[in-house]
């Protein structure tokens, strides 16, 4: 049976494996709950999958951001926003052709395994298709993740996920209590502190926070050669030693010591929080421990502030719900799947993109691509099932040993190990005798975008 494949969603991911699959020659249907392409980079995307504010910024420099095959223009800003970030995957879409092999304002309403191996594919308004393989890149910051159990006690006040918040101007004047530790609770408690009458910044324990410039350079390029090629011990003592230099104790801002070695969990990268923190525009609190009646919340440590808005940057559940509970990966842990892609017993059905890492998520998208185009093609293989399931534990163990301090591993990943890893399967498991790709002559990339 020839190969014909479902792809769900058209943002980076999506977009990544149609890119692929067409230059390979593979015939492919992609479908995009949304009136456009661009997922979380579309802002207020129809679809409801975008999380990104108005003020976002990538925290991978513009050189590191890109697609392998497809350079972002020069005339980008060093770190770009939604805007330029936008407009380069509508510029990637329009280069590689990719709008004809795109359903728009079509959402996947099913996927059932069929017994020849097979997917049968149902859309939200009836329609029902066969595929072959189906690669599910339908993201991971799209459903709003809240605390549970809830903190006990009642709040008055108003509530809003960080999905929710788009800019700053809805919450000038009100007093914000902003909860979490990470890139987004950092950058929004940071806009708030220049027009809320008060910010306060929740976490329950401490973390790294990393400039996006080291000597004047984008971090991530004066990191390159470390990430590369210094083993992880080596570059976590590193970094630690560079933020002592550069920051000081992180305790002397107020906010608690993070009692590990930078990169054990995800640092915060910001540029700005710290010098709010410093000039008393944001107010570091511990936990929440309960809610006192009307806007009034207790900390750990017994303090109490009384705001108007609890901000939760409290993260997203993974969620898959065209997906009946066999075809579902777990995602309370360490993913259960083989490179990240794939799950033992459903060789035919690949997840990209579903990866949390240091640098951007371009180049791991293309690579996934690139090897699952080689499975459907025949010109690698998989190994079978018991050595698929030594080689995820094997992974988890590696990463445990890299992220020690992460309470909840579920998507870490080793941006250039893991494309090592994936380089090397694509060579080892070769097929012999198997088609040789060949793939279509590509076009010429405008001048300017180099």
């Amino acid at each position: 049976m020839s190969a014909r494949v479902c792809v769900i969603g058209a943002g980076v991911c999506g977009l990544a494996a149609a890119q692929v699959l067409k230059e390979r020659g593979i015939p492919f249907d992609v479908y995009e709950k949304g009136s456009d392409i661009g997922g979380q980079w579309r802002f207020r995307n129809d679809s409801g999958a975008s999380a990104v504010y108005d003020s976002i910024e990538l925290n991978s420099s513009r050189d590191m951001s890109h697609f392998p095959k497809f350079p972002m223009p020069r005339e980008y800003p060093l770190f770009p926003g939604h805007p330029q970030m936008l407009d380069y995957l509508e510029r990637y879409t329009e280069h590689f052709h990719l709008r004809p092999h795109i359903r728009f304002r079509t959402e996947v309403a099913e996927v059932r395994e069929e017994p020849d191996g097979g997917y049968q594919v149902t859309l939200g308004d009836g329609g029902s298709h066969h595929y072959t393989h189906v690669l599910v890149a339908n993201g991971f910051h799209w459903d709003p993740k809240l605390p549970e159990p809830g903190y006990p006690g009642e709040f008055t006040g108003t509530q809003l996920h960080s999905k929710d918040y788009k800019t700053a101007e809805g919450l000038r004047g009100k007093r914000v209590l902003v909860v979490g530790f990470g890139n987004t609770a950092c950058d929004i408690a940071t806009e708030l502190s220049t027009v809320a009458a008060r910010v306060y910044s929740s976490a329950r324990r401490g973390f790294w926070i990393t400039p996006k410039y080291f000597f004047g350079r984008p971090a991530d390029q004066v990191n390159l050669p470390f990430a590369k090629y210094v083993p992880p011990g080596v570059q976590s003592v590193t970094l630690t030693a560079m933020l002592w230099l550069m920051q000081g104790r992180i305790s002397k801002y107020g906010l608690p010591a993070p009692g590990h070695l930078a990169l054990r969990t995800h640092p915060a990268t910001c540029e700005g929080y710290l010098p709010a923190v410093k000039a008393g525009r944001i107010l570091v609190r511990p936990g929440i421990e309960r809610f006192e009646g009307g806007r009034q919340v207790r900390f750990t440590d017994g303090s109490v502030a009384e705001v108007d808005t609890i901000l939760w940057c409290t993260g997203f559940r993974f969620s898959f719900p065209f997906l009946p509970p066999e075809l579902t990966p777990v995602m309370t842990g360490p993913m259960r799947l083989f490179r990240r892609v794939v799950m033992p017993g459903h060789d035919r059905l690949y997840f990209l993109g579903f990866a949390k890492t240091l640098s951007a998520i371009t180049p791991v998208a293309e690579a996934q691509a690139e090897w699952v185009a080689d499975l459907i093609q025949g010109r690698t293989r998989l190994p079978d099932r018991q050595r698929m399931a030594a080689e995820i534990a094997a992974d988890e163990r590696r990463v445990r040993r890299r992220y020690s301090a992460t309470p909840k591993l579920t998507v870490e990943l080793d941006v250039y190990r893991y494309l090592r890893q994936l380089l090397r399967d694509r060579r080892r498991h070769l097929v012999p005798g198997g088609p040789v790709q060949t793939p279509a002559p590509r076009t010429p990339i405008p001048a300017g975008t180099r």
